[in-house]
């Protein structure tokens, strides 16, 4: 389900204006998180670390109305839920589109990693579909080989696209933390640097919890 945004006293309009019409509408920041105690947590529970962070990522998401925003037919709509379209590997071991269906019950969010993932391992190729290509996702992705210090996207100009993208890289000891580095880009006519703030501090607090 989704709703219009009423675009004529939207607080957002002039910026939208200002940013709709730009070659690359998107910008992004590469920041950290501290992930000690989601991974200690992972361990105890005995659920995948990949699993448990990502759910928490997404509960942040899902709580802040900013990242529910998107752009449909000239419209501003935000969506009441919103699911991951994250990068697995294929039956090759090359990375296919998968689409994971959030619950707020970490429990139920890992079945359904855990079959989407089984799906995936038995496809090849990109595996694009109805489902990975939908609008109420963020498009998550994670290079767990190296420390993320920038990154930018292969994007196409010609087809109209407003779905924030986070990508994680490689977690690190630092000390006797936990550190793991994060990627975040949205369209800029929707979120701005404080929107990313807010979103990385209720990310952390969920880690924490």
């Amino acid at each position: 389900m989704k709703k219009i945004i009423d675009y004529n006293t939207w607080e957002r309009k002039e910026h939208f204006e200002w940013f709709k019409n730009f070659d690359e509408p998107f910008w992004g920041i590469v920041s950290e998180v501290d992930c000690s105690k989601a991974y200690d947590s992972s361990k105890k529970e005995d659920i995948p670390f990949y699993h448990n962070y990502l759910h928490k990522s997404l509960k942040a998401v899902n709580l802040l109305e900013d990242f529910k925003l998107r752009i449909e037919n000239d419209q501003i709509v935000c969506y009441d839920k919103v699911h991951a379209s994250a990068t697995l590997n294929n039956k090759d071991g090359l990375y296919a589109m998968s689409f994971i269906e959030y619950h707020e019950d970490l429990e139920e969010f890992s079945k359904n990693i855990k079959k989407e993932a089984d799906r995936v391992a038995r496809i090849t190729g990109l595996g694009v579909n109805s489902d990975t290509a939908r609008k109420d996702t963020i498009h998550y992705s994670s290079v767990p080989w190296y420390k993320i210090t920038g990154l930018t996207h292969a994007r196409n100009y010609k087809f109209e696209d407003s779905v924030p993208k986070i990508t994680f890289g490689k977690f690190e000891q630092v000390g006797n933390k936990k550190i793991m580095s994060i990627s975040i880009n949205g369209h800029h006519g929707l979120i701005d640097g404080s929107h990313a703030g807010k979103y990385l501090n209720l990310f952390q607090e969920l880690l924490n919890s």
